[in-house]
């Protein structure tokens, strides 16, 4: 099949399906709360692993950050502070290399299996030794931890001796990387292999947390039940059930919302207005630290074009931001000058916030020009050879991204191909394998500190960075990031970042498109809501009423 028309030919569809959905819809009434023991989130793609050692996408955080727990976590929309959750209490040597955890006594897997410091030293470990051979994600517990760090005192006490101190490191471990499994269950169902995943725990997942899986229907649905042995308890208001609806159809999700099928929908920003003035239907857009970009395959094997940064460069020219800012995104987003989003601390450390690439169709050529990729008798470049632009499906910012780049390449003499795979398959295409040219790609913070960006965009793989597997590699931008990761001098971080920015963004391996915002349509029953942008969906705040 030729996917390229095949795409064309469901985006116009779509839009069809859309514009008429949008003009025969009739004043709304009232709806009714349907199943208040029930909270339905309607979305798209679907959850590519409950495995917390593996997973680094915001699908599977959905599921996770309700099924697991980690020893410290955070409160509402509070990004500041660091609450208890299966440590009671901790505290950190004067070098800032060795913490000490005090665990909570009485807690309970959801199989029934008691929580205690083996399993804390056994997830650690795990994360570490598994490395993460689907996503990557291990490089945040490897920044600061190895196999010798984490050391039990008793059943109830963990110390862990950093390789060296880190600021962030409370951060990294709130994050579902740290969630703590039952090292009985897993032991049970395949152990531990190095760099190989469990496949076994990516569907069958056992954790501490307020939720567990009662089923999990691929690129359906992923239903969770209340853990009766949660020790956080029943008490107050709390949903019974919360099943996440996977639909890649917009239609599908906007009607849902209208009817009151679903309590809180993924919309696109160009159908908001379908259900904004609906009574009952809350749409409020909340500031986050989420970047948009567009990730490019800089190794030769893969292209010998996109291995140059000349041409890569060319393609940052080629891109057109605003269209990017009005169609797609609808005005929910703004330029962003690199790899720190706005509002994080050393943002102005790249060229003072301001963004280097303007969209510029006659610099792109003359860069390609000049670097000898010219037009041939066809006014094509590259010999005709084609870029192939990847986005997951169902994710209508990101179509409409790869038509506009597609035919602005077009005009400067590049073919291109739009691809829509779903989420799971697309991340293993990225993660694992080099087969790929460009991929529409989002990032959120995983913790509360510009590391957790410019380090997995730019470092090399060689200091556990280039977690979107780019192949980038410079060693000077990773003497620089180095830097920055390990002071606690403001003024050393910032020049460390400013001097690592002004070497990759001339050599960039990523199109920096902007900063988005957050968007969550709910119905007004749906209490207890709050955004919190680094921990997404904690579903036992939530209540109906």
């Amino acid at each position: 099949m030729n996917k390229k028309f095949c795409i064309l030919a469901i985006g116009i569809c779509l839009s069809m399906t859309l514009t008429a959905f949008s003009g025969c819809v009739e004043e709304s009434t009232k709806i009714e709360l349907k199943n208040p023991d029930t909270l339905v989130y309607y979305t798209f793609g679907d959850a590519k692993t409950l495995d917390p050692a593996d997973a680094y996408d915001s699908a599977s955080a959905e599921g996770i950050f309700s099924i697991y727990e980690g020893l410290i976590t955070y409160k509402g929309d509070d990004l500041d502070t660091f609450y208890p959750s299966l440590a009671t209490s901790w505290d950190v040597s004067e070098d800032s290399k060795t913490w000490t955890f005090n665990l909570r006594e009485g807690v309970k897997f959801s199989n029934g299996n008691d929580f205690t410091a083996e399993d804390v030293k056994y997830s650690f470990d795990r994360v570490l030794t598994m490395n993460s051979p689907e996503s990557g994600v291990a490089w945040i517990l490897q920044q600061s931890m190895d196999l010798d760090s984490t050391k039990i005192i008793d059943d109830y006490t963990i110390e862990i001796n950093l390789i060296e101190p880190y600021g962030g490191f409370l951060s990294t471990i709130a994050y579902t990387v740290g969630f703590i499994v039952d090292k009985d269950y897993v032991e049970e169902h395949g152990g531990i292999v190095a760099d190989t995943e469990n496949e076994y725990l990516k569907l069958n997942p056992i954790g501490t947390g307020p939720y567990m899986v009662d089923h999990w229907t691929r690129n359906t649905e992923l239903v969770l039940v209340q853990n009766p042995d949660y020790w956080g308890g029943w008490d107050g208001k709390h949903v019974k059930k919360v099943v996440i609806k996977y639909a890649n159809e917009a239609a599908t999700r906007i009607l849902a919302l209208k009817n009151g099928d679903a309590d809180i929908a993924v919309i696109p920003n160009e159908n908001l207005e379908d259900v904004e003035d609906d009574e009952g239907i809350i749409v409020i857009a909340y500031d986050s630290f989420d970047l948009v970009m567009a990730e490019m395959n800089t190794l030769s094997d893969n292209s010998m074009y996109l291995a140059n940064p000349e041409v890569r460069r060319a393609l940052c020219y080629a891109f057109n931001y605003q269209s990017a800012i009005d169609d797609a995104y609808v005005g929910y987003m703004s330029r962003v000058a690199g790899a720190i989003p706005n509002g994080m601390p050393y943002y102005d450390s790249q060229n003072n916030g301001v963004p280097v690439y303007d969209y510029d169709l006659e610099e792109a050529e003359q860069i390609l020009d000049e670097a000898g990729f010219t037009l041939n008798e066809d006014d094509q470049r590259f010999d005709g050879a084609t870029i192939r632009i990847f986005y997951n499906a169902g994710n209508t910012e990101r179509y409409k991204m790869a038509l506009s780049f597609q035919e602005e390449l077009n005009k400067i003499g590049i073919l291109s191909s739009v691809i829509a795979e779903n989420w799971p398959q697309l991340l293993h295409r990225m993660y694992t394998t080099a087969d790929w040219d460009l991929i529409f790609i989002g990032w959120g913070p995983d913790y509360n500190d510009p590391d957790d960006y410019v380090f997995p965009f730019v470092a090399s793989s060689d200091v556990n960075g280039d977690t979107f597997n780019t192949g980038y590699k410079n060693e000077s931008v990773d003497e620089y990031l180095l830097e920055g990761k390990y002071s606690a001098d403001p003024n050393v971080r910032e020049n460390a970042y400013k001097n690592a920015f002004d070497i990759y963004i001339q050599d960039p391996s990523m199109i920096y498109i902007g900063q988005r915002q957050f968007i969550r349509p709910k119905r007004d029953w749906v209490q207890g809501y709050y955004y919190n942008p680094v921990r997404d969906w904690y579903w036992y705040d939530y209540y109906k009423e």
